[in-house]
């Protein structure tokens, strides 16, 4: 693997590959390597941490920190910001990326655009958005297309985020965003047109975005995408293709969206009489690890048991769900102990 730019589309290939073996490439990484240069170690450990996959972003920024080159260091200081923004603390954050200016010099363009970035994300999450989008600016005149890419994705959906109603500057720059065709950024960006779109009630873009987005390799954007698509549907009434898109939510890796993925899909198979099959899949729902889902599954497996007459199974499966204290899944639960007292007479 030769030295490349950010533009390579060889990289693009290579980046995609490691990133899909976060337990394996890491530990093959050393210093030394020829091809393990400051955009490849930026870009994994970023994918990594993306992808929740701390370990081994951490495992990439040891391994870059440990270089005897101030270019690759920097890149180590700028991953182990990600893993500490990854885990909510901004002020490690900030001090690391200050660390990857200092060890590189301001005088590195290539630095110093990924520690405008990365310092705009810290910024954003402490919720200061002003000097956020100044950070983000600065990446515009950096020449490297992928970093600008993720900073109009971040300005983009920053924007849209400020407000409930449409804002064309949030979209235009999310389309910016579109428009450089780097997979980690189309992805994701589509998907926050599509949710401002669904928003206000314009379901056929919506429906389009969101068919554009489930296309990602970013594995939680494509589950978000198609748990959001087959809601959309099924809310019009198209049930079969809103079946496909709830299944394919709940087959992701994404503990949040295969959830909700399963739970609206048992909730479609419920509806039309098909009461084994809802069981499976709520059944799959509450062994999630995203709890909220987990509880609600609960709730259903818990009134289809009571409607079966077995209430003794029903009531396990409410007092499982009534751990959580979701007010939703406590409304639920209220309403299934109340539908238990009912049957039992």
């Amino acid at each position: 693997m030769p030295d490349r730019t950010t533009s390579d589309e060889q990289f693009a290939k290579d980046l995609a590959g490691l990133l899909a073996a976060p337990h394996t490439v890491p530990l093959g990484l050393k210093p030394g390597i020829p091809w393990f240069d400051f955009d490849l170690a930026f870009e994994l450990g970023l994918g990594y941490a993306n992808r929740d996959e701390i370990a081994a972003a951490e495992a990439v920024a040891s391994t870059a920190l440990a270089s005897p080159g101030a270019k690759l260091q920097a890149a180590g200081h700028l991953v182990t910001a990600v893993v500490h923004m990854s885990r909510g603390r901004f002020r490690r954050a900030w001090s690391a990326a200050g660390k990857a200016a200092k060890v590189a010099g301001a005088a590195d363009p290539d630095v110093a655009a990924e520690v405008a970035y990365v310092r705009g994300l810290v910024l954003e999450g402490r919720g200061n958005h002003r000097d956020a989008s100044r950070q983000y600016a600065l990446v515009a005149d950096s020449g490297r297309p992928r970093t600008f890419g993720r900073a109009a994705l971040a300005m983009g959906g920053m924007l849209a985020r400020e407000t409930q109603d449409w804002d064309q500057d949030a979209f235009e720059t999310l389309a910016t965003a579109v428009a450089t065709g780097f997979e980690e950024v189309v992805g994701p960006a589509q998907l926050m047109q599509a949710l401002m779109a669904d928003r206000i009630g314009d379901q056929d873009l919506a429906a389009f975005l969101y068919r554009e987005a489930t296309r990602t390799t970013v594995p939680r954007t494509a589950a978000q995408a198609s748990f959001h698509l087959g809601d959309l549907l099924r809310g019009r009434g198209e049930t079969e293709e809103a079946r496909t898109h709830l299944a394919a939510a709940a087959r992701s890796s994404d503990p949040e969206f295969s959830a909700k993925g399963a739970l609206a899909l048992g909730v479609l198979l419920m509806e039309a009489g098909e009461t084994a099959d809802a069981l499976e899949v709520f059944t799959f729902a509450s062994n999630s690890h995203y709890e909220p889902g987990a509880a609600r599954a609960h709730c259903h497996l818990g009134l289809l048991a009571i409607d079966a007459g077995d209430h003794a199974t029903g009531e396990r499966h409410l007092r499982i769900a009534q751990r959580h204290k979701d007010p939703q899944v406590k409304a639920a639960v209220d309403e299934g102990l109340a539908h238990l007292r009912r049957a039992r007479g």
